[in-house]
């Protein structure tokens, strides 16, 4: 059974696509807490859910267009929130407190631009889980542009102004 791994990643129920943190976590373990959270939708699915999502360690949340849904209660799912070299600290395995929190009357298309820097990692297809992206609508893609426009501005703006030497007397 999939446990929760160290990583945020956020599903988009309405793509497939799943997005993480990919810089700071292994793929493996990001696409095994996406296979962890899927197993919650049985048990939350509605009509206005678009996303799940969990941060670092075993906080997840439900993204809905909803305003007044209310998860069932006790829910849980297993985790496997370790601390290891990789994260820079020495070896321990945590126990933290699975919670999922759902965040009401959320607009999806404002909270993929404001996720413009998790890249789109995997997909769910047919209910499973994998690496693949092709064919998956990026969601952050377009954000990121912008954002990488508005550097390369900001960059030449910089290089264009004259350079000033503070002479010391």
């Amino acid at each position: 059974m999939a446990k929760l791994k160290p990583g945020a990643i956020t599903i988009d129920l309405g793509t497939g696509g799943i997005y993480g943190d990919i810089d700071h976590c292994p793929l493996a373990d990001l696409l095994e807490s996406a296979e962890a959270l899927l197993s919650l939708l049985p048990r939350v699915s509605h009509k206005g859910i678009w996303a799940l999502a969990k941060d670092f360690d075993a906080d997840c949340y439900l993204y809905t267009a909803s305003k007044s849904y209310r998860a069932p209660e006790a829910l849980d799912l297993d985790q496997d929130l370790y601390r290891g070299p990789a994260l820079g600290w020495p070896p321990s395995p945590r126990d933290k407190t699975f919670r999922l929190m759902v965040q009401p009357d959320c607009v999806r298309d404002a909270y993929w631009r404001a996720r413009w820097y998790e890249p789109l990692i995997g997909s769910v297809r047919d209910g499973k889980v994998s690496a693949e992206t092709e064919g998956i609508v990026d969601l952050t893609a377009e954000a990121r542009a912008e954002r990488e426009q508005l550097r390369r501005e900001i960059e030449e703006r910089e290089a264009s102004k004259p350079r000033q030497l503070k002479i010391a007397f």
